[in-house]
C-alpha cells in the first residue's frame, strides 16, 4: 500500500464524471488494476470505501459504476457506505418503483451519461435483491466490510487504517483472527509493492491490537504467536515473548508445518516442548526431509505420534502443482523411509487399515524398501 494512497486525486472531484476521468488511470499507475495480481484490486476498492474524504454516495457510486464484481465483493461497499443513502431517501423512478423500492431508496447521482446512471441506480437495486434473496441484513455487511477492512490494514501494516477500522467497531478475532494474523506474519509473509512497510509498522499495528484488546489481550497473542513461526518471523516471536507470550506447542507446530526453520530453532531454544503428537505430523506434511529431520532431532518422535505422521506424508499436498501424485510421489516414499528409519513405526494393525482402502497410499507403500534394508 503505498504512502500516498491512490485515490488522492479524486479527492477533489465533486462529480461521478469528474471521478470517471480519473478513475482507471489512477489504478492502473499503481498497479491496482483488476488485472493486477490478486489481492491488490480488492484492496484498493476497500481502502477507498473506508478511507476517502468523498461524500458517501459519491464513494458509493463510483464504485458501483466502476467497480469489478469479479475482483472485489460490491456487498462490502454497500455495507460500508449504505447509511448515505438511507439518509437520502431518495424515490426510485415510477417506472421501476414498483419492484425495487421495498428495498430502500435509490442512489441516483446526476452524470451527463444517462446510461451510467442508470447503471448504477440498477446495480444498487441488484445488491440489495441479493440481501432479501439470501436473508442477510444490511448490517451484516457493514460489520463484514470494516472486518474485511481491518484485516486488508494490518496485512499492508498502516497503523492508521487499523485505528479507523476499530474505531468503526471491526472485530480482531473475525474470521479466526485473520487481522491478528496478517500482522505476526509481517512484511515477508505479503507480496506487496511500492512503499512496502518496514517491520516496526507491523509490531505498530500488533501493539494496537493488544492495546485495543483489554481484557483478551492473551487472545491476540495466542493468535499472533503462531502465526508469526509460520511466517519465520523471529523478530515478532521476540517481541510477541516480551510482551507476554506464551510459547506452547502450537507456536511450534506452525514453524514446523510452514518449514520455518529460523522460528522453529529459535523457539526450541526459548525451551518451547517437542513432545506435541502432532508436531511429527506436521513436520511431515511439508514433505521437506531437512524439517522432518529437525523435528525429530528435538524429539518429535513421541508415543503416538507415528501414525499421523505417516499418514501426514502420504495424504499431504504443501504445494499446489497441476500433477500433484507426478510431483509428490517420491517425496513421500522418501518421507515415510525417513521416518521407518528414524522415527517411532505406527502399530501395523491400524496403519494397513488405514492405506487398505486407498489404492494411492498402497502404491506409495509397496514403493518402500523391506524394513530390513532401510539404511540406519
Amino acid at each position: 500500500m503505498p504512502h500516498s494512497p491512490w485515490y488522492l486525486p479524486l479527492e477533489r472531484c465533486t462529480s461521478l464524471d469528474e471521478i470517471g476521468a480519473l478513475w482507471h488511470a489512477l489504478l492502473e499507475a499503481g498497479r491496482m488494476a483488476p488485472t493486477s495480481p490478486v489481492p491488490r484490486y480488492a484492496d484498493a476498492m476497500l481502502l477507498f470505501a473506508g478511507m476517502s474524504g468523498l461524500p458517501p454516495r459519491l464513494k458509493l457510486g463510483a464504485l458501483l459504476a466502476w467497480g469489478s464484481a469479479f475482483d472485489a465483493d460490491l456487498r462490502l461497499a454497500l455495507g460500508a457506505l449504505h447509511e448515505a443513502v438511507l439518509e437520502d431517501d431518495q424515490p426510485w423512478p415510477e417506472a421501476v418503483a414498483a419492484s425495487v423500492s421495498d428495498n430502500g431508496g435509490a442512489l441516483l447521482l446526476e452524470t451527463a451519461d444517462p446510461w451510467l446512471s442508470a447503471f448504477v441506480a440498477g446495480r444498487m437495486a441488484g445488491l440489495r435483491e441479493t440481501f432479501v434473496h439470501d436473508g442477510v441484513r444490511l448490517d451484516h455487511w457493514t460489520a463484514a466490510f470494516w472486518n474485511r477492512f481491518l484485516e486488508m490494514a494490518c496485512r499492508h501494516g498502516n497503523l492508521a487504517a487499523v485505528r479507523h477500522a476499530l474505531f468503526q467497531g471491526a472485530d480482531a478475532h473475525a474470521d479466526g483472527g485473520a487481522a491478528i494474523a496478517a500482522a505476526a506474519a509481517g512484511r515477508g509473509a505479503h507480496a506487496l509493492a511500492d512503499a512496502d512497510p518496514a517491520q516496526e509498522d507491523y509490531l505498530d499495528v500488533l501493539a494496537c491490537l493488544l492495546e485495543h484488546a483489554a481484557e483478551a489481550r492473551q487472545a491476540v497473542l495466542g493468535i499472533a504467536l503462531p502465526a508469526a513461526a509460520a511466517a519465520d518471523n523471529v523478530a515478532a516471536l521476540v517481541w510477541l515473548m516480551a510482551q507476554g507470550a506464551e510459547i506452547g506447542s502450537a507456536a511450534l507446530a506452525a514453524a514446523a508445518s510452514h518449514i520455518a526453520i529460523d522460528a522453529f530453532e529459535w523457539l526450541l531454544e526459548q525451551g518451547a516442548d517437542a513432545g506435541h503428537p502432532q508436531l511429527l505430523a506436521a513436520a511431515a506434511s511439508t514433505l521437506n526431509e531437512t524439517m522432518v529431520e529437525l523435528a525429530l532431532d528435538a524429539g518429535a518422535g513421541v508415543e503416538g505420534s507415528a501414525l499421523p505422521a505417516f499418514l501426514a506424508a502420504l495424504d499431504s499436498t504443501p504445494w499446489d502443482l497441476y500433477s500433484v501424485e507426478a510431483q509428490f510421489f517420491d517425496m513421500r516414499v522418501a518421507i515415510l523411509a525417513l521416518l521407518a528409519r528414524r522415527g517411532p513405526r505406527p502399530d501395523a494393525a491400524a496403519l494397513a487399515a488405514a492405506v487398505n482402502g486407498d489404492a494411492r497410499r498402497r502404491e506409495v507403500m509397496a514403493a518402500l524398501p523391506p524394513p530390513g534394508t532401510l539404511p540406519s
